[in-house]
């Protein structure tokens, strides 16, 4: 049951399915003693996981309502206190004969699995979430178990968890020994040319990056993209293009005889890798 009335139901209707209204008797325990109240008009909101009180309905009763040292106290007007609160992590909660522990509060007073605060912290590290914990810099942060259950899904799509590539990376690599690819796109804008692709060119040996923009991603297009950069860069370097690597989405029958034709090793970068190779479908 949620104790409002006029208005306030109105505030209700838009997130919550109200079956009715009715009347409500609360048995509460205050300053030792047991105190009932009866609510008119109460709302049924079954989707509603708390029971709430409304301020203002006990303001439109002609009580008054005041809050201060972590108390919340209902009067009327002569004085008289018909009902008291007590302050709990950022809310005022009257205490229920029937032994209801407001739903809204469950998350600060119990443990939480680490599977949810992980989640609530926004995939935060679980090693992190251990230190806040260890060294108490969250308020409220109360975890139960110290590891993940299987592999957050979430994580892996992003790639959160990928850990830095620790083996040997090739030093000492000649201008044009090397030349590496990809694609971006398609854009959701297209250029003022039409374009919606985007081509960048890197040179391992210099780190020279060039880039071309793009219609589609067809063959034809990237072939004659990276032969302009080709050209350019032996006529400047004097040398020739030794490698190229790009993923599994050039390994075709026309840039094969494209490498053949110049000379050029073509070599792939392992699936699933962070320089390429084919892409997991996020899931929406």
């Amino acid at each position: 049951m949620q104790p409002r009335s006029g208005d306030s139901a109105k505030a209700v209707n838009g997130n919550f399915d109200i079956i009715g209204e009715g009347t409500v008797i609360k048995r509460y325990l205050m300053d030792g003693k047991e105190k009932t109240i009866t609510y008119i008009r109460a709302i049924h909101t079954p989707t509603l996981d708390a029971n709430l009180i409304s301020v203002s309905a006990f303001d439109r009763a002609g009580l008054t309502v005041t809050f201060g040292d972590g108390r919340g106290v209902v009067r009327k007007k002569d004085g008289t206190i018909i009902l008291t609160a007590r302050g709990e992590n950022g809310m005022y909660v009257v205490d229920d004969l029937n032994g209801n522990t407001p739903i809204a509060m469950t998350s600060l007073s119990q443990p939480t699995s680490l599977e949810q605060w992980h989640r609530r912290l926004t995939h935060c590290s679980p090693s992190t979430i251990a230190e806040m914990t260890k060294n108490n810099l969250v308020d409220g942060l109360k975890v139960f178990g110290n590891e993940l259950r299987g592999k957050c899904e979430d994580c892996i799509l992003g790639r959160q968890t990928r850990r830095p590539f620790d083996g040997k990376t090739e030093k000492g690599l000649e201008p044009l020994e090397l030349v590496s690819f990809n694609l971006w796109g398609p854009s959701r804008v297209q250029s003022a040319g039409g374009k919606i692709y985007f081509m960048p060119i890197v040179d391992a040996g210099t780190s020279y990056k060039s880039g071309a923009y793009l219609h589609d991603k067809s063959d034809l297009s990237t072939i004659s993209a990276f032969d302009t950069f080709r050209i350019e860069a032996e006529s400047i370097s004097g040398r020739k293009i030794q490698r190229l690597r790009t993923d599994r989405a050039y390994d075709s029958s026309a840039w094969s005889d494209y490498c053949q034709q110049h000379g050029i090793v073509h070599e792939f970068s392992a699936p699933y890798s962070s320089k390429g190779g084919p892409k997991k479908k996020l899931r929406i």
